[in-house]
C-alpha cells in the first residue's frame, strides 16, 4: 500500500505517554509513511526524554523558540517528503483504527474538498462536539459562563447548540465553517498553497482561520466514519495566563476576519 500521508504532532511539555498514543496510533495506518513530532522548546530533560521514547522512523524536531501551535507544525511542514495528504494531530488525541483511511476515502471521493475532519468522542466514549460555525463575539462570551447559569438559560444553550451545529448533527457529512485542529486533514496541495497555518496565532482560532482559509479556495467536511478520541484538557479555562493568550488570538482573528458581535 502506498504511504500517503504524512503526520506532524506539536508538543510542549505534554505528558510523554500521551505523545506516545497518538504517536502509534497515527503509525498504526498503513498510508502513513512519515510522522514528525516538533517540541516548541519544552527544554531539559523533556526533549531528551522524548526524543528517546519516539520508536524508530519518527523524525524529532526540537524548535528554537516556542512559536506556538502554528509555528510548530509549519516547522514539520517544510521538511516532510512529498504525500497526497497531510495531518495536523494533536498529542491529546488517540486515532482510532481506520479513521485515516476513512478521511482518505472520503477526500479522494470528493476533490472539491481540501480538508476533512472526524467524528470526536471524549474518553468515556461521549461525543465531543467540535464542528462549529464562524465565531462571533457573543460566541465566545457564552462559552466562559458557568454551566449551572446556562442550565437555567433555554436561549443560551440554544445558542450554544446552534454554535456548535447540533441542529445539523453528528451522524452525516457536512460542510464545515470552523473545523477543530486537534485532528485536521489536508490535500496537501491546498495546505501548501496557503502558506501553512498563520503563525501570528500563538495558541487558538489557527484552526478557525484556516478552515476559514481554506474555504476561500477549497471547502472543508465533517466525515463521521472516522473516529478519534482526544482527552481536551482546555487549558484557558483553568490558567490565566492561556486565558490571555485567547483574548489576543480573539483579538487577531476578529481584527483580521471582522468584528462580528453576534
Amino acid at each position: 500500500m502506498n504511504h500517503r500521508i504524512a503526520v506532524s504532532i506539536v508538543t510542549y511539555q505534554s505528558p510523554i505517554d500521551e505523545v506516545m498514543v497518538a504517536v502509534q496510533s497515527a503509525l498504526a495506518c498503513p498510508l502513513v509513511g512519515h510522522v514528525c513530532v516538533v517540541d516548541n522548546a519544552s527544554g531539559e530533560p523533556y526533549a531528551t526524554q522524548l526524543a528517546q521514547a519516539l520508536p524508530a522512523g519518527v523524525v524529532f524536531l526540537a524548535a528554537e523558540r516556542n512559536g506556538g501551535f502554528g509555528y510548530g507544525h509549519n516547522l514539520a511542514l517544510l521538511q516532510a517528503p512529498p504525500t497526497d495528504y497531510y495531518l495536523v494531530l494533536n498529542p491529546d488525541v488517540r486515532v482510532h483504527p481506520g479513521a485515516l483511511e476513512a478521511l482518505v476515502a472520503f477526500l479522494d471521493a470528493k476533490p472539491e474538498a481540501g480538508l476533512a475532519v472526524p467524528k470526536v468522542l471524549y474518553e468515556d466514549g461521549r461525543l465531543q462536539p467540535l464542528n462549529k460555525r464562524n465565531p462571533t463575539v457573543l460566541d465566545l462570551v457564552l462559552r466562559r459562563v458557568p454551566e449551572h447559569i446556562v442550565a437555567r438559560s433555554p436561549k443560551m444553550q440554544a445558542r450554544i447548540a446552534y454554535f456548535h451545529m447540533m441542529d445539523v448533527g453528528y451522524d452525516a457529512p457536512c460542510q464545515l465553517e470552523f473545523a477543530s485542529g486537534c485532528c485536521m486533514l489536508f490535500r496537501r496541495m491546498i495546505l501548501q498553497r496557503l502558506g501553512g497555518f498563520d503563525e501570528r496565532f500563538f495558541l487558538y482560532f489557527e484552526d478557525t482561520d484556516i478552515t476559514r482559509r481554506v474555504n476561500c479556495i477549497s471547502e472543508s467536511w465533517y466525515c463521521p466514519d472516522a473516529v478519534i478520541t482526544h482527552l481536551w484538557h482546555r487549558a484557558s479555562a483553568h490558567s490565566s495566563k492561556m486565558f490571555r493568550v485567547l483574548l489576543a488570538s480573539a483579538k487577531h482573528y476578529f481584527d483580521k476576519w471582522g468584528w462580528v458581535f453576534w
